[in-house]
């Protein structure tokens, strides 16, 4: 799959265990932004809001591109406003 950079993405649900457990984070709620690549792998900043509505951040988080999906507009309006909010956006 192409990943781009500074774009929406999420972590594949089967995923989600392995990726929570290791940075202790809510893998299923995360926003991955890729920022820049490393070989085949690409560095990223994780977003999310804990259980008191508070947003978190982990920087330079390192992600198997395989591992991202894009965010669907459907379904992932939460991490897509927080895209919107922490992320420029292209002007059409």
């Amino acid at each position: 799959m192409s990943i781009q950079l500074l774009k929406a993405y999420k972590i594949i649900p089967p995923k989600h265990k392995r990726y929570g457990n290791h940075y202790q984070i809510p893998a299923e709620r995360t926003l991955v932004v890729p920022l820049r690549w490393i070989g085949d792998e690409v560095s990223c900043d994780v977003r999310w809001e804990d259980d008191n509505g508070e947003l978190k951040i982990l920087q330079n988080v390192i992600f198997i591109r395989d591992n991202l999906m894009e965010c669907d507009g459907f379904t992932d309006i939460k991490l897509l406003e927080l895209w919107q909010h922490y992320y420029p956006q292209p002007e059409n």
